[in-house]
């Protein structure tokens, strides 16, 4: 009887210790996803910042000839980034934060989503 609870109590161990490992395993796979999501996020923001930088410019400048003023040509474009920065604050919550964490459910509870396909 000694030997079966001592048997008992290394499987426990033994489960304890698979069961903490598949936890780590599960957190090491889920940090790595995030880290590589920023990563390309961050590469792609960076490279359309830079697409929206230069296609500001010529905005500004092709505005500018059609108004004779490269200042008003400029003044155009810095409202429509007005209007969309409005239009952006205005529909933050629907656009950003319930993507945003829907997207966190998934990648932090799988299951979760799978059982609500079913």
């Amino acid at each position: 009887m000694l030997d079966d609870i001592n048997d008992l109590r290394k499987d426990i161990l033994e489960y304890i210790e698979v069961r903490f490992d598949q936890i780590r395993l599960h957190t090491a796979e889920s940090l790595s996803r995030i880290f590589s999501d920023v990563a390309k996020m961050a590469v792609i923001g960076y490279l359309f910042s830079l697409m929206l930088l230069f296609l500001s410019f010529a905005a500004g400048f092709y505005l500018g000839s059609l108004l004779n003023s490269n200042e008003l040509g400029f003044i155009c474009v810095a409202g429509f980034y007005l209007l969309l920065i409005i239009l952006f604050l205005l529909l933050r919550k629907r656009i950003v934060e319930k993507p945003v964490i829907k997207a966190m459910v998934r990648l932090f509870f799988p299951k979760f989503e799978d059982n609500e396909k079913k």
